[in-house]
C-alpha cells in the first residue's frame, strides 16, 4: 500500500456485516462503516481504535443498513464513546423514503442513528462530490458516488457511497452494497480509467451486488469480501453450494478475471499493508 495499513474486520457475529479501519503512515485512522448494532462487533472496533489513540480523524458510514451503521449506533447508545471521532461522512436518504422502499423497523433505526449521533455532539459533513478528500500526506477519499439519484431507485443499496481511498501506491475501490442499477449509474457516470483498482471491496458482500461488466471495467487484483463463513460459501447447512446466494458465481467471475487474492471475512480479519 506504500504506507499505512488497511484492517477487514470480520463479523463477531454470525451475521454478515462491514467494518474497515485504515491507519495512515503518520497515524491518522479512517474508519468505514461500523458492523451491526451488537456488543461484539461494536467492542472490537472501539477497543481497537482506541489502541491506534482512540482518535478516529474520518469516519463514512456508506448507507442507512444496521450491519453497516449499527456499531457506532450501539457505541453511542450503550457505552460512554471514549475515543474522538473530528468528522463522520454520511449521506442518508430521507427517513421516510426508507420506509417505503423498506421497512419501518428500517426507518427507525436510521432515526435512531441521527439523534444520537447528534446527541453525541459529532461534526456530520456531506461527502464532497468534487476534488478529493485529504486526509494526509499520500491518503486521500475520491467519492464517486452519493445518494442523489436515490428517488429512481427501489432498494437502498443503490443509494450507497461509492468511492476510492487513495493510498500513496495502491487504491481501494468501496462499493459498499452497491446493486445493478446504482453500479450501472456509475459506469456511465464515471470513465473507466477511474474506476479501475488494484483493490476492490466487493459489493453486496460478495453476491447480489453489482454485474460482472462492472468488475471487468475494475480489473482487481485483491478483492475483500464482508462474508461470513456460511455466506462465502453460500451454505445453508446442507454443504457448499446449498444456500440461495451467489457468492458462488461472483467468485467464478473473479477467477476467470485473473484475481490474485480473495480475502473473506469467513478466515477472520485482513491486514494488508
Amino acid at each position: 500500500m506504500g504506507g499505512g495499513f488497511l484492517l477487514q474486520f470480520a463479523n463477531r457475529t454470525g451475521a454478515q456485516m462491514m467494518s474497515y479501519l485504515v491507519q495512515t503512515s503518520n497515524g491518522k485512522v479512517i474508519m468505514i462503516d461500523s458492523g451491526h448494532a451488537e456488543a461484539e462487533d461494536a467492542r472490537i472496533i472501539c477497543d481497537t481504535i482506541k489502541r491506534l489513540g482512540g482518535v478516529v480523524d474520518c469516519w463514512i458510514i456508506t448507507h442507512p443498513h444496521n450491519d453497516h451503521f449499527g456499531g457506532l449506533l450501539w457505541l453511542l447508545e450503550n457505552e460512554q464513546l471514549d475515543i474522538t471521532v473530528r468528522a463522520l461522512y454520511y449521506d442518508f436518504p430521507p427517513a421516510e423514503w426508507v420506509e417505503q422502499v423498506e421497512t419501518k423497523e428500517e426507518r427507525l433505526l436510521v432515526e435512531r442513528f441521527l439523534l444520537a449521533v447528534e446527541k453525541a455532539g459529532i461534526q456530520s459533513e456531506l461527502p464532497p462530490l468534487e476534488g478529493k478528500l485529504v486526509i494526509d500526506e499520500g491518503f486521500s477519499i475520491e467519492f464517486l458516488k452519493a445518494r442523489s439519484q436515490y428517488e429512481k431507485y427501489h432498494i437502498v443499496n443503490d443509494a450507497s457511497l461509492v468511492f476510492i481511498l487513495h493510498f500513496p501506491c495502491r487504491s481501494v475501490l468501496f462499493l459498499a452494497d452497491l446493486w445493478i442499477e446504482g453500479g450501472r449509474d456509475l459506469m456511465r457516470a464515471v470513465s473507466p480509467r477511474r474506476l479501475r483498482c488494484d483493490i476492490v471491496q466487493m459489493a453486496h458482500h460478495g453476491q447480489n451486488g453489482v454485474e460482472r461488466a462492472f468488475y471487468e471495467i475494475v480489473r482487481p487484483k485483491v478483492c475483500l469480501y464482508c462474508a461470513p463463513d456460511w455466506l462465502w460459501d453460500c451454505d445453508i447447512g446442507e454443504g457448499v453450494g446449498s444456500g440461495p446466494w451467489a457468492t458462488l458465481e461472483t467468485r467464478r467471475w473473479m477467477d476467470e478475471l485473473g484475481v490474485e487474492l480473495s480475502c473473506p471475512s469467513a478466515y477472520g480479519d485482513y491486514v494488508l499493508y
